[in-house]
């Protein structure tokens, strides 16, 4: 099980860095989700994009679940609002995107089952995304995000209840909708 962990992170890590240093702002991503990195491209008629990569730590502060999975979200975001004041701009947008990852989700079926919550559950995770957020400018080379990010898809892991073959079972991605109200900071170096 390390191999697939090992091989999934190189993944997402040569990912995130064999992008194009055609993006603007790079920076650090922190919040109870987890801790990563963003990739931010230029703003073009009111439209930016986003790259996100992060380590998600659900249940390893707790002792649920003995280390962490990782997730990548790709987003297009629209700029709703811009405020200008002197050096400062505030910047309102939302837009969607896609999440992808290996990860532990809240329960093993349908819904919820509170007797899962001492299990890891990890399997790979599928979602559109929803984000929504505020950035602040401070007119010299450091900008920061505050943001709430919606992941609505599927959670595809082994079945435990099959011990005789290996089976998958299939079910909505419950940690995408409960840490909807989970604020994400990011802090933006302009390159």
């Amino acid at each position: 099980m390390q191999r697939v962990y090992h091989k999934i992170l190189f993944l997402c890590l040569s990912v995130a860095f064999s992008l194009p240093l055609a993006s603007q702002e790079a920076g650090f991503f922190n919040s109870p989700k987890g801790l990563g990195a963003q990739l931010r491209f230029s703003e073009r008629e009111g439209i930016f994009h986003s790259v996100t990569a992060f380590v998600d730590i659900y249940g390893v502060p707790t002792g649920r679940c003995l280390y962490p999975g990782f997730r990548m979200n790709v987003s297009r975001q629209y700029v709703l609002q811009q405020l200008y004041k002197n050096d400062f701009e505030m910047v309102f947008y939302i837009g969607p995107g896609i999440s992808a990852g290996y990860v532990h989700d809240h329960d093993k079926g349908r819904w919820f089952d509170f007797t899962s919550l001492v299990g890891g559950n990890s399997g790979f995770m599928l979602a559109l995304s929803a984000d929504a957020g505020c950035r602040f400018d401070f007119g010299k080379r450091i900008a920061m995000d505050l943001s709430f990010a919606l992941d609505a898809g599927i959670h595809m892991r082994r079945n435990e209840n099959e011990k005789t073959y290996t089976a998958t079972s299939l079910s909505i991605y419950n940690n995408g909708l409960l840490q909807l109200w989970y604020p994400q900071l990011t802090f933006l170096f302009k390159l």
